[in-house]
């Protein structure tokens, strides 16, 4: 959801060399519906009892895209607040709550980010099951690499761009490019490509060497356009980081769906091949996931909390703390960032905005010659979502 390098670089890859990893998108489900036990992706077994009651890997891993934080809330419920967090690997493990536990599923593991390589290589290369990808990440690596959502995480966009509003006098995205700021941002994120090709900012501006710290804008006291989001980072530099005279202060932003750019964030997606192979084991699942998400809605605080602990045994710069959580909360619920899905649940990829986002994003990779898949309802499969709650 922070929109990092879940698709830098991988549109370099050989399309020989992908078609060969990944697999048949016409996989058969026979590994989760025969007897007997078969080696996943990544080496999980999945074992596959008669009747069905087993289909699911005893461990699975879900790979999201930044340190904990409220937007993760309903993946980190499936755990609870008593999971371990490890600092050498940077995830979140532990058992299946059990009102989760379908399919025989015992344990889940949370990765927590990585720096060196893209969420879409995660799945792609087996080290984890499923990923946080943005929608519009999804289709511009769709030549390239195939995936396939199985279960929205969030309903709009919180990634924003933010500025000093008493530096640059920005009353609509085009002020944006008439600022001449540089735009810091992390690189491969479709919603930039979307704003270079609207005229929002120009190829001038674009500074792709966020590292997701504070570090330049408090160094250049907010001379730079900055990625961020709305749930979070507002709330920190108004309120705890030191970058203006030597003290914290009001920023503006746009959030990247106030800019027209109205994508599903850190869409939980996986290899197709995959979701093939755990046809079964989905069936049952993602409506597990749906009612996490749900009751974490909720009764937000236990997750939230242990987040913050969370982050502080990662030790690295990132942090949260209740005031933060609870500002988030206010703008995640006044921009209907957690609103269900059209159809009542809190799962599904509606067709008609998914068709939007194609278009959008097509007409930008038509211009720069990239190739997109030719239908974007293969990108997606709403399946699973049957039986799936709503808030």
């Amino acid at each position: 959801m922070r929109a990092r390098k879940t698709t830098a670089a991988l549109l370099v890859l050989s399309l020989g060399f992908v078609a060969a990893a990944c697999g048949d998108d016409e996989e058969t489900t026979e590994a989760t519906e025969a007897p007997g036990t078969t080696a996943g992706e990544g080496g999980t077994e999945t074992t596959a009892a008669a009747g069905g009651d087993a289909v699911c890997p005893e461990n699975l891993t879900i790979q999201t895209d930044w340190f904990p934080e409220l937007e993760h809330g309903g993946t980190y419920q499936l755990i609870g607040p008593n999971g371990t967090a490890d600092k050498d690997t940077i995830s979140y493990s532990g058992p299946v709550q059990e009102q989760y536990a379908v399919g025989g599923l015992k344990t889940i593991t949370i990765k927590t980010i990585s720096f060196d390589k893209a969420n879409s290589s995660q799945i792609l290369d087996g080290d984890a099951d499923m990923a946080y990808i943005g929608f519009g990440d999804v289709i511009k690596d769709s030549a390239a690499i195939d995936m396939v959502v199985v279960m929205k995480t969030l309903d709009k966009d919180p990634q924003m761009v933010m500025w000093d509003p008493t530096q640059y006098d920005i009353q609509k995205p085009e002020d944006i490019a008439a600022s001449g700021a540089k735009v810091l941002h992390f690189p491969g994120a479709a919603y930039i490509d979307y704003m270079i090709s609207k005229g929002y900012m120009t190829a001038e501006q674009d500074d792709p060497s966020y590292d997701g710290s504070d570090a330049k804008w408090v160094a250049e006291a907010g001379a730079v356009i900055q990625q961020g989001f709305a749930t979070n980072e507002v709330y920190k530099y108004e309120n705890e980081i030191n970058w203006k005279d030597g003290a914290p202060a009001d920023v503006s932003f746009y959030t990247v769906g106030e800019m027209g750019f109205d994508n599903y964030p850190a869409a939980l997606t996986m290899m197709k091949s995959r979701a093939a192979e755990l046809d079964a084991c989905l069936t049952l699942l993602i409506p597990k996931m749906s009612q996490a998400w749900v009751d974490f809605f909720n009764d937000p605080k236990p997750i939230t909390d242990a987040m913050i602990e969370i982050n502080k045994t990662h030790d690295g710069f990132w942090g949260l703390s209740e005031a933060i959580n609870d500002a988030g909360f206010k703008v995640l619920e006044e921009k209907e960032i957690g609103a269900n899905s059209a159809d009542g649940t809190y799962c599904s990829i509606d067709a008609d905005r998914a068709a939007a986002i194609y278009d959008t994003v097509k007409a930008v990779y038509d211009a720069q010659g990239v190739e997109i898949a030719a239908d974007v309802t293969t990108l997606y499969d709403n399946k699973y979502c049957a039986g799936a709650p709503g808030r």
